[in-house]
């Protein structure tokens, strides 16, 4: 074989070995942006799909929520009308009661016990002497992480407390937030909201008290040990509290009796 035809052999399998290459490697590029446009294509689609799933469920949330708060709307409505209707039969009962005992000296006397009975348990109105406690959560702490729960935030035992002392401080009558509490009143939570009869509060909270001596009733229970732990709340977590009198005062009659503590 001639030099000049061993040359040309070697030259044509040097190109095609250069071909080959090249078209592998063209090969194999076409197939990386094929798989690359796949994987796109297949997490463009998860994406969307879960964008609208996340648009329903966020929906229906919202859908559900309004409903809630409608029912609850609804159910504050009527508990409101049948207060009404409560305090209205209560007044007509007191009216149908004087007019049958009065005019004899048994019907009086009948008449001041079934008075006694009312304040005591709460069926009617009372004036008196008062005080006035009113509450409220410290002031946010900025340190506090996003979801944390805030210190100096009033619980449902905290106005337990705060009830009992003045009763043990000699009140004859209490409200809270103007509604007035019984013998079987409840004070308790759901959630982060405290409820009196099973009623929401709106803070701050203003608790109301009558008795013979308001000066005497302050100082009592500023010194027993719901006072003390209230003045202990507020140095350790800044909780807001104040003690007044606030003389004559009336507190309203209960409307609503939902069974005890």
């Amino acid at each position: 074989m001639s030099r000049t035809a061993s040359m040309d052999a070697l030259l044509a399998d040097a190109l095609t070995s250069d071909y080959s290459a090249e078209t592998a490697t063209t090969h194999r590029t076409t197939r990386s942006l094929i798989i690359a446009a796949l994987c796109a294509a297949v997490v463009t689609m998860v994406l969307g799909i879960a964008l609208t799933q996340n648009r329903e469920q966020a929906g229906q949330n919202s859908l559900t929520r309004q409903a809630l708060i409608e029912r609850v709307k609804t159910s504050d409505a009527r508990v409101a009308a049948q207060e009404a209707d409560v305090r209205q039969a209560q007044y007509d009962l007191a009216a149908a009661e004087k007019a049958i005992l009065a005019g004899t000296s048994l019907g009086d006397a009948a008449q001041k016990r079934l008075q006694r009975l009312r304040v005591a348990a709460g069926y009617t109105p009372v004036t008196g002497e008062g005080v006035q406690v009113s509450i409220q959560d410290a002031l946010p702490d900025p340190t506090v992480t996003a979801g944390a729960v805030q210190p100096g935030r009033i619980m449902d035992r905290d106005l337990q407390m705060l009830v009992n002392g003045l009763w043990q401080a000699g009140a004859t009558a209490i409200t809270v937030n103007n509604r007035r509490l019984t013998s079987t009143s409840a004070i308790r939570s759901a959630g982060e909201a405290i409820l009196v009869d099973y009623r929401p509060l709106v803070p701050p909270y203003s608790v109301k008290a009558i008795s013979d001596d308001a000066d005497s009733l302050a100082g009592r229970f500023r010194s027993n040990q719901a006072g003390l732990l209230l003045e202990q709340l507020a140095r350790r977590y800044g909780v807001v509290w104040s003690l007044e009198t606030i003389g004559q005062t009336t507190l309203p009659a209960a409307t609503s009796n939902f069974g005890g503590n």
